[in-house]
């Protein structure tokens, strides 16, 4: 992602840049006028996807860069030394995202949560339930500008259809008055199935009752708006709800993943693992456990050190997840040791699609500074329920040693 700095405050330019050079994948450029601004719209032929500018330039002292920037359609975030007018025109333009009063050192932390917002509003849907086109035409064009894909649903059950087959909405915008099932029972609806740390629901209403509220708020909502609301109160008010999502999600990687890989941990897999196992039992559907392990790891740490050890064990996560889609539950157990879960494949598929794993890490190479670095793995796999979660674990582990002892670089299959 591409992201224009236009300032020409050398000391801001450089707290810009150090505060948002710690974002991932955010490529930065800077210019400290209209006039370099627009040699690098025209050397990166407009392509950026935010932009912050200054209103007050030397070449452009009055926010003409304003009306300037409008052409290229970029979201911009502007910086000023001035209180914020509502009624000034400059903030009324439709690329305008928000606006950063420069007044010290939190309005670098408050710019760069902007542009970590941004960007991260890329990875959620927002579901927009309300059956007036128009304003859900409203609440989509917002969402856009911020850089929120969202779904719209003219009622209830449209939504609940929605939630069934959609599993990156994180927030909910509901509205009361609906025909068919109302807003209230909707959301009372969703409660049953999703908690406030998983989805948050945000209430929507043109009727201007306390009481609609309160309800709202008992049947599980995590927030009110009502319709006749700003656009700056639209994106303080969901900003902040997703905001307390990832939150909640860091919290649970936290609890769940390891530190090093980012795959589950063995807490984890026991877990989840045991609820896949016994729901894939009682149907009678197919499953399989295979535990994966580096060959002679001891041999790398001892040649190469530890650091090389852990980029190895970081590989294996890349080469799983090109093979293994979210069917699969992937968790480090231990070392260099994987455990994959996988359901609704037969035997004959699994054993197959293992032999393709196993080959991709032979043939593979890590490249590593001047070092290249290959190795290989040994693959237990069991597609036996055996009598608990347990059992099926310890069988994918016998078969993992039988792997070892009779020469390493194989896939066995214990039934």
């Amino acid at each position: 992602m591409k992201i224009l700095i236009v300032d020409d405050s050398t000391t801001l330019l450089n707290g810009l840049v150090s505060v948002l050079e710690n974002i991932d994948s955010l490529k930065i450029f800077t210019a400290k006028s209209k006039q370099e601004c627009a040699n690098l719209l025209l050397q990166e032929k407009g392509k950026f996807d935010i932009a912050i500018l200054d209103l007050g330039l030397p070449d452009a002292p009055d926010g003409e860069i304003i009306p300037f920037m409008e052409k290229f359609s970029i979201p911009s975030i502007i910086l000023t030394a001035k209180q914020y007018d509502q009624n000034n025109p400059l903030y009324k333009h439709d690329f305008i995202i928000d606006y950063v009063i420069k007044n010290g050192s939190y309005a670098l932390d408050y710019t760069a949560y902007v542009v970590e917002r941004f960007i991260e509003n890329s990875k959620v849907d927002v579901l927009v339930v309300d059956d007036s086109r128009s304003f859900s035409a409203k609440i989509k064009h917002l969402c856009k500008r911020y850089n929120i894909n969202t779904i719209l649903a003219s009622c209830a059950e449209d939504a609940i259809k929605i939630m069934k087959s959609k599993n990156k909405i994180k927030l909910i915008l509901v509205d009361y008055i609906m025909p068919g099932m109302n807003g209230l029972e909707l959301t009372a609806l969703m409660r049953k199935k999703y908690k406030k740390d998983e989805i948050s629901i945000i209430a929507l209403s043109s009727i201007k009752d306390k009481d609609v509220v309160a309800k709202f708020l008992k049947y599980g909502a995590n927030d009110f708006i009502y319709k006749d609301f700003s656009d700056e109160e639209f994106y303080a008010r969901v900003n902040s709800n997703l905001d307390i999502i990832k939150l909640f999600e860091l919290s649970r990687d936290r609890a769940n993943k390891d530190y090093m890989t980012g795959m589950y941990n063995r807490r984890y897999l026991f877990e989840k693992g045991t609820r896949i196992y016994e729901k894939t039992k009682k149907v009678d559907d197919y499953i399989s456990c295979a535990i994966i392990d580096i060959d002679k790891f001891k041999n790398i740490n001892d040649t190469y050190g530890h650091d090389i050890g852990d980029i190895a064990i970081k590989y294996i996560p890349k080469i799983l997840n090109t093979f293994l889609d979210d069917n699969n539950l992937i968790s480090r157990v231990g070392g260099e040791e994987f455990c994959i879960i996988s359901k609704n494949i037969s035997e004959r598929e699994i054993l197959d699609l293992y032999e393709q794993i196993r080959e991709a890490f032979e043939e593979s190479v890590l490249t590593i500074d001047d070092l290249e670095l290959n190795f290989t793995v040994s693959i237990g796999l069991t597609t036996s329920f055996g009598s608990s979660f347990e059992d099926m674990l310890k069988k994918a582990d016998l078969a993992l040693y039988e792997a070892k002892e009779t020469g390493r670089n194989k896939v066995v299959l214990l039934k």
